[in-house]
């Protein structure tokens, strides 16, 4: 078998601000573990499991990127003292000393260079030594949760590197690779899901499935304008979910109806949401709270603001769609079916179909809000505001408003004055003094 060197038990790096170095230098074997790990069946789910231990990381599939998208949007608000995120509320994320933007592609970096060490471990195996079946299935998921990480990057920072077949970083987090461009990253991230699609093992609620893979393939195609191609993606997923009576179960740990894809932690990989949602009093630290216009948007009634509490003594509200302050183990839905829903309503009222209205419509039942009627005329609008309600504090809104053309009127409604070089977040200075493939020529336009 080929020696590939690879880590299951490495713990992330904490980046350090202004460092000069590698980002995440995983050339050291005695880092990472043991090379030939892979030698049978086991062995290789336990390797895809050591991806989803990167993407359990606070700046992956924690706090971070659902706080910091939040407070980028109209969601969130900055209640705490963390001076990074004074940056990402008033829409000006500093390159050189935002510590939140380095951690951040740092961390997704991590869990792409993870996925291409099991992959390659993989391809590189003896036949016979894990069966057919196991490698499949094992090298669809790695893909899949490539393709999640990088569609994360490119929505974030446009054009990012593309270290296909490295298996370390060697000396940047993106390993002394140069930017590729957009359309290039998107074909990427298409090949990876298109590849996993009818290999996944569907092997429950907390590992990249099938309908998983769907989801993110209608993503991406909705990303990029191709509304044909996902509303025919979506289309297996109608009907075979339901969504859950209680809005509020949706936040409880363990399986439902509603729900497509969740992480789940232990106490040994708190993702820190409650904590920087609750107050000190409460054993958190409230570094964000849901903005006074995220609540005034809720009409009378609706059930999906009891999860935004209002404290009595006048501070600022407390988002509790999270609970477990101490040991972080809140399971965030990646992907469930309300959202899924609304993505399809959309698709159809983009082409006027009438029956927009009825899955929107779904949606706000469950909320005890009225129905509304979505048509090709004001789709933006009602789905804009629709999924602010249904997925505040979730991680989707900001991209939900690049995509649907409301940057300005989000950005503006802050007090800020909007430029399209706030769509995109800079490349941390740290990656282009340490990538030998990146210069400040290729940092993004206004920064």
């Amino acid at each position: 078998m080929k020696k590939i060197i690879y880590s299951l038990t490495l713990s992330l790096l904490v980046f350090a601000t202004g460092c000069e170095d590698s980002l995440l230098d995983l050339s050291n074997p005695g880092q990472l573990g043991t090379a030939d790990f892979i030698v049978d069946d086991t062995t290789a789910d336990q390797a895809v499991v050591g991806i989803y231990s990167a993407f359990q990381n606070t700046n992956i599939g924690g706090a971070v990127p659902i706080q910091v998208t939040g407070l980028y949007a109209d969601e969130l608000t900055h209640t705490g003292s963390f001076p990074t995120y004074t940056e990402y509320n008033v829409n000006n994320i500093s390159a050189t000393g935002n510590t939140n933007n380095t951690n951040i592609w740092g961390s997704f970096y991590a869990g792409i260079f993870r996925a291409n060490s099991v992959i390659a471990a993989l391809d590189a195996l003896v036949e016979g030594e894990v069966s057919d079946a196991v490698k499949s299935a094992s090298i669809a998921e790695a893909r899949a949760l490539r393709a999640y990480f990088y569609f994360y990057l490119v929505q974030t920072y446009g054009g990012v590197p593309v270290p296909e077949g490295l298996v370390t970083q060697e000396g940047s987090a993106a390993g002394n690779v140069a930017r590729s461009s957009e359309s290039e990253v998107y074909a990427y991230i298409q090949a990876d899901i298109d590849a996993a699609l009818g290999s996944l093992n569907d092997n429950g609620l907390y590992r990249f499935s099938n309908d998983a893979a769907r989801v993110l393939k209608a993503k991406v195609h909705m990303a990029l304008g191709e509304y044909a191609a996902a509303q025919t993606t979506l289309e297996p997923l109608i009907g075979s979910y339901s969504l859950v009576d209680d809005y509020a179960d949706l936040f409880v740990p363990g399986t439902n109806s509603e729900a497509i894809f969740k992480l789940n932690y232990s106490t040994d990989d708190s993702n820190a949401l409650a904590f920087y949602f609750y107050p000190s009093a409460e054993g958190g630290r409230r570094e964000t709270a849901p903005t006074a216009s995220l609540v005034e948007s809720f009409e009378a009634g609706d059930a999906r603001l009891g999860l935004i509490r209002d404290p009595e003594d006048g501070t600022a509200r407390i988002l509790t769609k999270y609970s477990d302050v101490a040991t972080g183990t809140d399971q965030p839905n990646i992907y469930r079916y309300a959202d899924v829903l609304l993505m399809y309503a959309e698709l159809l009222a983009r082409n006027n179909d009438a029956a927009a209205s009825d899955y929107i419509n779904e949606v706000r039942s469950r909320a005890n809000v009225g129905d509304v009627a979505l048509t090709s005329g004001n789709f933006v609008d009602l789905i804009g505001q629709e999924r602010l309600l249904e997925l505040y504090g979730e991680g989707h809104r900001w991209f939900d408003v690049k995509r649907l053309g409301l940057a300005q009127e989000v950005i503006e409604s802050k007090g800020i004055s909007y430029n399209d070089n706030r769509l995109l977040w800079p490349i941390p200075q740290t990656e282009i003094n340490a990538n030998e493939s990146i210069t400040q020529a290729d940092q993004n336009p206004g920064y």
